[in-house]
């Protein structure tokens, strides 16, 4: 029983730590937007393609004898490339796209309907049991995600029919991002699964936007923040997340995934300049002791 609650809280803090690592970045790359004309697409495939090929590197200097052992099982190449498009690319694809049809605040809403469809996952696919209590966390967590990103101005809010399909299908991105990897995991180990993932994810992401087509103007800090995104923002934090993946609950991962948005606003509050709003303190209210809550009720599972 030790060792389990010592897994739960652990796997809890990895996720939580990711969360706030793409938080952190989510502020520099606000930074970058607004002070470089750098596109999107082509944040998306830089941070595939280094980070690819960064955990890629690092897997061959831990294990050079596993660097082709993925390729040589052609019965998982289905699944992987799965992982690789439906998660790893789509979770950020149409996350940006969806901004793009809207807003930062109506993006981050649709994509944490995330633990609705991990919740469906679980109960009608995997046939696992899904407490009222565990729902009751969530759907706190999701009210609290909801005021945090709004203000508590729903009106600020813009949905049109792109940004709604663009929002869910990131939602989507993350159930497949924190369920198809882990057999990978177990196999072929998590660098190596993550390292593939990003890179074949990276060449996918270059056929819609090219690494090499810049918009903007290269000097030390476009390429300080470029490698900030791509090796802690990137590499670094979905790492994290996998070995989150390995101790609890995609359910919980996505549920914990809500101290990104609050580590914005914090982080916001702190180096932006941005004023406190009432909406923050209730929202934290709501968020914080709701991941802590289903992270206990996952124990009793």
């Amino acid at each position: 029983m030790k060792n389990q609650q010592q897994r739960i809280i652990l796997g809890t803090l990895y996720g939580i730590l990711s969360g706030i690592v793409w938080g952190l970045c989510g502020i520099i790359g606000q930074y970058f937007f607004s002070h470089y004309s750098v596109e999107t697409g082509w944040i998306t495939s830089m941070r595939l393609l280094v980070g690819g090929l960064t955990l890629l590197t690092l897997a061959v200097i831990q294990d050079p004898s596993g660097f082709w052992k993925l390729w040589q099982e052609p019965r998982y190449l289905p699944r992987f490339c799965a992982y690789t498009i439906l998660g790893l690319f789509s979770v950020q694809f149409f996350f940006y796209l969806s901004i793009q049809y809207s807003n930062a605040a109506t993006a981050t809403i649709l994509q944490f309907t995330a633990p609705i469809f991990i919740l469906l996952y679980t109960a009608l696919w995997k046939k696992h049991p899904v407490s009222k209590k565990s729902i009751f966390y969530v759907v706190l967590t999701m009210l609290g995600v909801t005021l945090l990103v709004s203000e508590g101005d729903l009106s600020q809010l813009s949905i049109s029919p792109m940004a709604l399909v663009a929002g869910l299908l990131s939602a989507l991105g993350i159930l497949f991002n924190t369920t198809l990897p882990t057999h990978f995991m177990n196999r072929f180990g998590s660098l190596y699964t993550l390292g593939w993932g990003f890179l074949v994810a990276g060449i996918f992401s270059n056929f819609l936007s090219p690494v090499w087509k810049l918009t903007f103007q290269v000097d030390a800090v476009s390429l300080s923040i470029s490698a900030i995104i791509a090796f802690f923002g990137t590499a670094f934090a979905f790492w994290i997340l996998l070995q989150a993946l390995k101790l609890v609950s995609p359910l919980v991962i996505s549920v914990v995934g809500a101290s990104e948005p609050l580590a914005s606003i914090l982080l916001s509050l702190a180096f932006l300049g941005l004023e406190p709003h009432w909406s923050l303190f209730l929202a934290s209210v709501l968020i914080l002791p709701s991941m802590i809550l289903l992270s206990i009720e996952e124990e009793k599972i």
